[in-house]
């Protein structure tokens, strides 16, 4: 009687331990939970691993590798479910807590339990081996060695010996389900106990794929070979390199007695994972391919193949925030736009760092390749330029990046409904329309014949912001015009000032728009008076500099300040010459937001002054030097 009152025992624990994990688990990083941690998970841990002492029939299958996990779970998932009851993870869900709850989860009369596996914990790492000693499995399915956590481990080999941990955890009866493409993967065998079963193109895997088609619209198939049995697999999945992902789950199905037909069977009616290679087709003839879970370098490759391969009209990338790279960020930037232009009609990237992109343009006016500031820009530019027919991978972070915002966006403007907020929409990426209203006067007074430069000062209008660090380049035009006794007027363009350098006009002006907008204003002006970037000049605030510290920079990314953000996107180029003066970061408590507008302490207004007349100078050396557009001699 003892064995059945601890197993009511352990069920009802295993009940309440559940409830109370919807508690606990978002309360871990706070108050006394903080404190209680580790002592609440190795209670916890105990718990569940009493209760997996009941589960013997039970065959628990992890998953893990650095890409793919999802993907390979609902897989083998759908084809253990066509012969077997059991349970799996649902999402993305493979921390600690949701180990735990998986096992608990499953009853003695399922069949089987499948579950992922990643490096982390309930807010602090936990070791594999510590996830493996409770769900105790006997399969171990492992797709991949990437760079994903590189920066954490330092390389590969040490990510492989990491996720190897759950091939070593497999029982004398277990199975290690091995990719052979993999070495480091395929090296596991050797931490195994029990049977390998490999999988892959390679000739020497048990179980294989040949004559693999994905060339977009059709969806990808393959032919399956084991044992000298061979099946054709008609999947709905989108991309070859997810073929592994599919010979994984085979391989799970022939450990499990699941034959080669059945499994093919299965997996022809499982749909894709959101957000990994996802296809959407809107009703007006735009088809989306979502992979923004995630974007590691190490998987761009691959799936620029596929958007290579895909028959479309006209075929479009986008990428967000890059990952999980060593190296230069604006050198990984650059090498990754140059491998995507050559993939596809147009590429354009999105998020902070997207300006780095633009380093890849094949000539100045290469409008196949750009880069915007904001999804909400990209959106304003893609609803006047996508068509029926277009073909449009995208590819970044869910967490940095949140791109599916892209595809919601559309289906609301496909369906007739209003964008949920339209006020952040840049349609100005690219050059103005000719019936927007000129910025220029049309009366004789615009712009001077002969290699104009045009020098502007970031700030925000009115008296209120004056002396503040958002207004330095406003300060240090007025020592400019001083210094080449320039008379300030009001157009419509802003505050002006007209002078001449060595000959050569220059317009000084510090505009009456916002300065975190001031890119397609100053885009405008500059198309409609035939300037390039390079004949263009912005004197701005640097919150990374010491106060009176000034720097003369000729081209580069914004480094987080919006104003530049906003001219390089209008631009679509980061030649642009700037003079950056230090404004210092605001002390411990004050937001950026509140300091960069409030007026500076009495302490520093000598020290911000003295840089202001330092930075006007630098601005009249650089005009001096600079050789304008309309005098060069043409290409």
């Amino acid at each position: 009687m003892r064995f059945p009152s601890l197993l009511q025992n352990l069920t009802l624990l295993r009940t309440r331990v559940l409830s109370w994990l919807k508690f606990w688990v978002p309360h871990t990083g706070t108050g006394i939970w903080r404190w209680l941690r580790p002592l609440i998970v190795q209670g916890i841990v105990w718990v569940v691993s009493m209760y997996r002492l009941t589960l013997r029939r039970v065959v628990f299958i992890g998953v893990t590798g650095s890409c793919g996990k999802t993907t390979t779970k609902e897989l083998i998932d759908a084809v253990l479910s066509s012969q077997y009851k059991g349970s799996k993870n649902p999402g993305s869900s493979n921390v600690l807590g949701d180990v735990i709850r998986s096992v608990l989860r499953t009853r003695r009369a399922y069949h089987y339990c499948v579950q992922e596996f990643t490096m982390g914990g309930i807010g602090e790492t936990i070791p594999l081996e510590k996830q493996c000693s409770m769900f105790q499995p006997q399969m171990g399915v492992v797709t991949s060695v990437g760079d994903d956590h590189i920066s954490a481990h330092g390389s590969r080999e040490a990510i492989a010996a990491e996720k190897g941990k759950l091939i070593a955890a497999l029982p004398q009866h277990g199975t290690a389900i091995l990719n052979a493409d993999d070495p480091l993967v395929l090296a596991m065998q050797h931490r195994c106990k029990g049977r390998t079963l490999t999988y892959g193109l390679s000739p020497d895997a048990l179980l294989r794929a040949q004559d693999i088609h994905d060339d977009w619209p059709s969806r990808l198939s393959l032919t399956v070979l084991y044992e000298g049995e061979s099946v054709r697999v008609q999947t709905q999945l989108c991309g070859a390199h997810l073929v592994p992902n599919v010979l994984a789950a085979m391989a799970v199905g022939q450990a499990m007695g699941v034959s080669l037909q059945s499994a093919a069977t299965a997996l022809a009616s499982v749909a894709p994972v959101p957000g990994r290679m996802y296809p959407i087709e809107s009703p007006d003839g735009v088809t989306f391919i979502r992979d923004d879970k995630k974007a590691p370098v190490w998987t761009i490759p691959p799936a620029l193949d596929y958007v290579r391969r895909a028959m479309a009209k006209r075929k479009i990338i986008i990428l967000g925030t890059l990952s999980d790279y060593k190296g230069d960020l604006r050198a990984t930037y650059k090498r990754v736009a140059g491998q995507a232009v050559e993939a596809a009609d147009y590429v354009f990237f999105v998020g902070q760092w997207a300006s780095h992109s633009l380093r890849a343009k094949r000539h100045a006016d290469d409008q196949a390749l750009q880069a915007f500031v904001t999804v909400d820009h990209l959106n304003g530019f893609l609803h006047g330029f996508l068509q029926p027919g277009d073909f449009v991978f995208i590819k970044g972070s869910s967490r940095a990046d949140r791109l599916s915002r892209i595809v919601s966006a559309w289906s609301q403007k496909s369906s007739g409904l209003p964008a949920a907020d339209s006020r952040e929409l840049d349609h100005s990426v690219t050059s103005p329309s000719t019936n927007e209203a000129p910025i220029l006067s049309t009366d004789g007074t615009g712009l001077e014949q002969g290699g104009t430069q045009l020098v502007v000062g970031l700030g925000n209008p009115g008296k209120r912001f004056a002396h503040t660090p958002h207004n330095v380049g406003y300060r240090t035009l007025e020592l400019l015009a001083e210094s080449l006794q320039a008379t300030w007027a009001e157009e419509e363009l802003g505050v002006v000032a007209r002078a001449h350098v060595q000959g050569h006009p220059v317009l000084l002006v510090k505009p009456a728009t916002e300065m975190n907008r001031i890119g397609p204003w100053m885009r405008q002006l500059a198309d409609q008076a035939r300037l390039k970037v390079q004949d263009c000049l912005i004197i701005q605030d640097d919150l990374s500099l010491q106060p009176g510290v000034v720097r003369n920079r000729m081209s580069g990314s914004s480094g987080g300040h919006k104003g530049v953000q906003s001219v390089i996107a209008a631009f679509q180029s980061e030649e642009i010459r700037r003079i950056k003066i230090g404004v210092g970061m605001p002390t411990e408590g004050i937001p950026v937001t509140r300091y960069v507008l409030t007026p500076f302490a009495t302490s520093q207004q000598a020290i911000i002054e003295k840089a202001c007349h330092t930075a006007a100078t630098r601005v009249l050396e650089m005009v001096k030097k600079h050789s304008p557009t309309e005098l060069r001699e043409p290409d």
